[in-house]
């Protein structure tokens, strides 16, 4: 069976165990199938015979490798494989085009008081802080991460603050207002009612908000066949950026990352087209929009969205 026919046969009702994938695609097709159900020995025997048809794949011996062990590891649920991920591969390129935005838009605005929403461990921040110094506020979830970035900022001598806190709970409680926002591929974490809610906070608390994320392709289910060889296209290509690390980072960070797109539980990116990033920021408040290329990466290329409220 293609990957055409595998389609059909899931949208008809049928189950992964009664295919017999004709295909590396369609074998890969069966065993995410299977996975996202629950079936963890039909997608183990999917993603063998998918490595059997092309041996060179990455995807497929590492999705072979996660579902014989039975499930996948969370997505953030290993610190070593995030810092791997986002110091290695096309994310030097993507974090460095990121970095040299924002020390430009730092140099342009001059902002006194920049608040970073979903820091991380200051990757894309503690670059751009070269030249300009404003006090700093950091938001992000994580403790191991928020301790990197607040020690960065210390290390550079710069005031700020932080808060281990979700953008949601951040924005429920906190009324200051900031003279520059930025975020940097963590909005797109946040499901849409929540980006609604936290992109209307941030229009009231900032005249000018930077953000930086990816332009996705918005399909109206991630199992259409065109999307999903797209998919698995792009996630080989990105496999192949790692070498040394590329099982931490392919089985601990990018497979959980793409598993989940395809998960009957929550995903954990609510990824939007940069028209819809545009759209969503004049609906909740924002009045001028400029968007700008950075980089091309293997998910997608990123877009600095630039937005000024009627007031800024």
């Amino acid at each position: 069976m293609t990957v055409d026919q595998v389609h059909n046969a899931h949208r008809n009702g049928a189950a992964p165990t009664d295919l017999s994938p004709d295909d590396a695609e369609s074998a890969l097709y069966v065993a995410i199938w299977a996975y996202s159900s629950g079936d963890a020995a039909t997608a183990h025997r999917a993603a063998e015979a998918a490595r059997a048809f092309t041996p060179d794949s990455e995807l497929a011996r590492l999705l072979s490798a996660i579902t014989a062990n039975g499930d996948a590891t969370a997505v953030y649920d290993s610190p070593a494989a995030f810092r791997a991920f986002i110091r290695g591969g096309g994310n030097i390129g993507l974090y460095e085009a990121t970095s040299t935005a924002l020390r430009r838009l730092y140099r342009q605005q001059r902002p006194q008081r920049l608040l970073d929403i979903g820091a991380g461990d200051g990757l894309a921040l503690l670059p751009a802080l070269t030249e300009h110094q404003p006090v700093v506020g950091v938001v992000e979830p994580s403790s191991a991460l928020l301790a990197e970035t607040t020690a960065g900022l210390t290390r550079r001598g710069i005031t700020h603050h932080a808060w281990q806190d979700t953008a949601q709970d951040f924005t429920a409680t906190h009324t200051q207002r900031w003279d520059l926002i930025q975020s940097t591929f963590a909005l797109q974490s946040l499901p849409a009612g929540d980006k609604t809610r936290v992109l209307r906070w941030i229009a009231a608390h900032t005249g000018r908000f930077a953000l930086v994320e990816f332009d996705d392709v918005e399909v109206a289910s991630v199992w259409e066949p065109a999307w999903f060889r797209d998919c698995l296209a792009r996630v080989e290509r990105g496999l192949r950026e790692y070498h040394a690390d590329r099982d931490l980072v392919g089985a601990g960070f990018i497979l959980p990352v793409i598993l989940g797109k395809f998960g009957t539980t929550a995903p954990t990116n609510y990824e939007l087209a940069v028209d819809s990033w545009v759209a969503l920021l004049r609906e909740t408040g924002f009045a001028e929009i400029t968007t700008r290329r950075l980089t091309d990466y293997w998910w997608r290329p990123a877009y600095l969205l630039e937005a000024v409220t009627a007031a800024g």
